[in-house]
């Protein structure tokens, strides 16, 4: 993983702070907050812990496997949960249009991997409503791969 294709929930076409992306619609999110960016770590940082040479994903989806983006939702939801990065009332943050966080909320057609631009090595970065923890879903060479990642320096 070495690019970041502008792809996934939170690109967008640089609009104003906090404006939602395009692809949370896609992906079944709402909006809940257009404005989470302060005190959280910068999405650059969150985007180094997703994409490094040192990363293993938790799990890893064929691409081409029948079902493939249906698998993908599903373990990501898994691992966002188990990693609480889904909070009780089913918010987390994602990047917005101009790349600040935007607290968005879990609905009956969530499907993160919506957001996902096929073939261009996209990704959505979702991250706990405290900064501290990140569950992600990325498009990897054949696979989707789901990254999870906890920041040690952030307080309890």
């Amino acid at each position: 993983m070495t690019e970041d294709h502008g792809a996934g929930a939170g690109a967008g076409t640089g609009a104003g702070a906090g404006t939602p992306a395009p692809q949370l619609a896609a992906a079944g999110l709402e909006v809940v907050d257009r404005d989470a960016a302060e005190g959280l770590p910068p999405y650059a940082r969150a985007f180094k812990a997703v994409v490094n040479v040192e990363v293993a994903p938790q799990a890893t989806v064929p691409r081409t496997a029948p079902g493939a983006l249906q698998e993908a939702d599903r373990l990501w939801l898994e691992h966002a949960r188990a990693a609480a990065v889904i909070d009780d009332e089913g918010c987390f943050l994602v990047r917005g249009a101009d790349r600040d966080w935007v607290v968005v909320r879990r609905t009956a057609h969530t499907a993160l991997s919506a957001a996902l631009v096929p073939g261009a090595g996209s990704m959505v970065i979702a991250m706990s409503p405290d900064g501290r923890r990140l569950c992600a879903l990325t498009e990897e060479d054949d696979d989707y791969w789901i990254v999870v990642h906890h920041f040690e320096d952030r307080p309890a």
